[in-house]
């Protein structure tokens, strides 16, 4: 029997590469996000606010059952000094980057303890777990989408919903490019690899953690072995 997925964020970048891959191998697709795509796709896409509970709700009305999740949706970081944030800048980030998870995560799981089973990802960050010069907004919404997905892991797990995390380090999206015109900086003095990773890094990780019966309440670090093999 085919089996169904639900990814957010997936007009672009991570999102749409894992969208396109899930659907490609058979998998049928389920796409929401805020922003429409501008680029070819071969999945069910509908466009929603994920931070409004509401507009969730409508849309999970609609989906039918779904047997996996993966929920990439957010926004790239403000970067600038902690002192020069005001709280309401801080507050705006943490919704837009935890609500867009947290929404889908729990409708989700609703969706998935009818049938008692359920695989769900959550896109979290490398910058969740150490400390990085002018990130404390972004850091700090992924860092509550990085104790969610533990505390979702283990409420939900007698209910054979495995609920797992990624954080990956830089990967090589639009987004990414953008930020240095189009080009791509070199990472080779950053990252142990050499490089930064590629969208498909991420959904091979993907890809195993919905195939794996074994793994539930873990994070997987992404990272080219930055946080592990770092020289003194």
């Amino acid at each position: 029997m085919q089996k169904t997925a639900l990814v957010t964020g997936c007009s672009s970048g991570i999102g749409h590469f894992i969208s396109q891959e899930l659907s490609s191998n058979g998998i049928k697709v389920i796409g929401l996000d805020y922003h429409n795509i501008t680029s070819d796709y071969n999945f069910d896409f509908h466009l929603v606010d994920l931070t409004s509970e509401e507009a969730v709700c409508l849309i999970f009305d609609r989906i039918g059952a779904i047997d996996y999740a993966i929920n990439c949706a957010g926004v790239s970081s403000t970067r600038k000094k902690l002192i020069e944030f005001s709280s309401e800048e801080i507050v705006n980030e943490w919704q837009l980057n935890f609500l867009a998870t947290f929404n889908p995560l729990k409708y989700e799981i609703l969706n998935m303890t009818q049938r008692n089973y359920g695989r769900i990802i959550n896109l979290c960050s490398i910058t969740a777990h150490i400390g990085m010069e002018n990130f404390s907004a972004y850091s700090s919404s992924k860092s509550s989408i990085y104790i969610l997905t533990k505390i979702a892991a283990i409420e939900n797990s007698k209910f054979g919903i495995h609920i797992n995390s990624i954080s990956p380090a830089t990967i090589d999206t639009p987004m990414i490019r953008k930020k240095y015109c189009g080009k791509l900086k070199d990472y080779s003095g950053i990252y142990p690899v050499g490089k930064c990773g590629h969208p498909k890094d991420v959904y091979l990780t993907v890809k195993m953690l919905i195939e794996n019966d074994f793994i539930t309440g873990h994070d997987i670090r992404l990272d080219g072995g930055l946080t592990d093999l770092r020289t003194i």
